[in-house]
């Protein structure tokens, strides 16, 4: 990167008021702790307890965490940590404890696998083999029903006590963040997050240059932490020494609670959760919102025009991938133009059309190599992108990725069910919902039992909102299932 990069980069990060009134110091406190710590969000945390120890940095459903307390934690836990391990899965919902861990191991130099909460009890433990963990950390209701082969299980229950006076080991690498996703089989893949910071810089300058951020601002995280939008989310927080805040289960109505009487200034969401607020009675504009921050799913050109007349131009539009990361924003402006875009292409990042279907090129894909994103795309007059489906099967229900052979092996489970086929129908809620179609074991089976063992067996956001009972499914010769087939009422 070029002089005028690195001037650019330090006028952004001098705009959000991170370095305060004495920059020469905060950077001088950001060196010692990259020299001490390495680059990691435990290196973050460090250095924002320095500045601002008492300031809150998380608050979730059992109320807010200075930075301070967050490093005690974090270091009572890498205390705790088994020794001889190096990678820890973390199977958590979102609370303090799963981001102290994280910043254990950054602090340890461990591998951190981040796994989907929805995972059934067989995926997490496929992903724990192939990922070959040596710890998993998880929520005390997720630890019912696992049976892992060579893993150690750490209930959060069990972590406790103190990091002082404890020795803790140094760490004898980086380590990394990983992240899961789907590949195009539908098998869980990993996605190892450590790239040039060079090469990432001037995505980043343009984020904090078309971004409203600053330092401080608390934010709401409406996505799960092992989510790449809410890692992202998590590191910029930490970076901002912004207070954080989460909820386990969180509900519209928390949400909305939250903005009010936390002042949150930026929220993060993807298109399904703002859906729901919009449609909460009596919501209106929010004084203390600067950006409202969506991703992770298509943005119904409706939704953008409802969001703008009643928060005002606060709507901000992210496009990426987990491979490759951010991609594009759309600002404000942007969408009161062109309600559909996902924005210009950020700086550091080049996207190529072949024959529609959208590749890039980013700091996070390896050099010279062009990642395909499996979506369908153009390229306006203005320049800005436009994104028009997905040329394979995946579906993206309410901000998550989903492949229909998933749920239909968890559907087939329940005994009224012989099998069944899953596609995707519009919805106004989540983007996208779940259409079943099932053949029943017995005449007898009726579409009320089915909706309620599935509401047991399926989270919300997988759960098929439609169900429709056929006598066989249509295969081809060979046996396979052809989608295309099937009724389309």
């Amino acid at each position: 990167m070029n002089l005028a990069g690195l001037r650019a980069a330090a006028l952004a990060i001098s705009s959000t008021g991170l370095l305060g009134e004495h920059p020469a110091q905060a950077l001088a406190q950001l060196s010692l702790a990259l020299a001490q710590h390495g680059p990691s969000l435990y290196t973050l945390a460090v250095w924002a307890a320095r500045r601002q120890p008492d300031s809150v940095a998380l608050v979730d459903d059992d109320g807010p965490t200075p930075y301070r307390a967050l490093l005690a934690w974090a270091d009572a836990i890498a205390a705790q940590l088994p020794g001889q391990v190096q990678r820890v899965g973390l199977l958590c919902r979102n609370h303090l404890t799963f981001v102290a861990t994280l910043l254990a191991c950054g602090r340890l130099g461990l591998d951190a696998v981040l796994l989907n909460t929805t995972f059934s009890p067989e995926e997490v433990a496929a992903v724990c083999a192939s990922q070959r963990l040596d710890l998993l950390v998880c929520d005390d209701a997720f630890a019912e029903g696992l049976s892992l082969n060579g893993v150690i299980m750490l209930p959060v229950s069990a972590l406790s006590g103190s990091a002082k006076h404890v020795s803790i080991r140094r760490q004898s690498s980086r380590g990394s963040i990983s992240i899961l996703t789907s590949g195009s089989t539908g098998t869980p893949k990993v996605v190892r997050r450590r790239a040039n910071a060079l090469a990432l810089l001037p995505t980043v300058t343009a984020l904090l240059q078309q971004l409203p951020l600053r330092a401080g601002a608390p934010t709401l995280l409406t996505l799960p932490l092992f989510h790449g939008h809410g890692l992202a989310t998590l590191c910029v927080s930490l970076l901002m020494g912004a207070p954080l805040y989460v909820f386990a289960r969180g509900t519209p109505e928390d949400h909305r609670r939250c903005l009010a009487q936390g002042n949150i200034e930026v929220l993060v969401l993807v298109p399904t959760v703002l859906h729901r607020l919009l449609n909460l009675p009596e919501l209106s504009k929010l004084a203390a919102l600067r950006a409202i921050i969506c991703g992770s799913a298509p943005l119904p050109e409706a939704l953008a025009e409802q969001t703008q007349k009643t928060f005002g131009p606060v709507l901000h539009n992210l496009y990426g991938s987990s491979e490759a990361g951010l991609i594009s924003l759309a600002t404000p402006w942007h969408l009161l133009a062109a309600p559909g875009t996902v924005g210009r292409v950020l700086p550091g990042v080049t996207v190529q059309l072949d024959r529609g279907e959208v590749r890039v090129r980013s700091g996070l894909t390896p050099q010279q190599t062009w990642f395909d994103t499996g979506d369908l795309g153009r390229v306006g007059a203005s320049g800005l992108l436009f994104l028009s489906g997905r040329s394979d099967d995946l579906l993206i229900c309410g901000g998550e990725n989903v492949y229909p052979e998933q749920i239909e092996a968890r559907i087939s489970q329940l005994p009224e069910v012989l099998e069944c086929a899953v596609v995707g129908l519009p919805d106004a809620e989540y983007g996208q919902c779940l259409h079943a179609f099932i053949v029943p074991s017995s005449d007898a089976v009726q579409v009320s039992d089915l909706e309620r063992d599935l509401a047991r067996l399926l989270p919300r956001t997988l759960r098929p909102k439609q169900i429709t009972l056929l006598p066989a499914l249509p295969r081809n010769a060979v046996g396979k299932l052809i989608r295309g087939r099937l009724p389309s009422k």
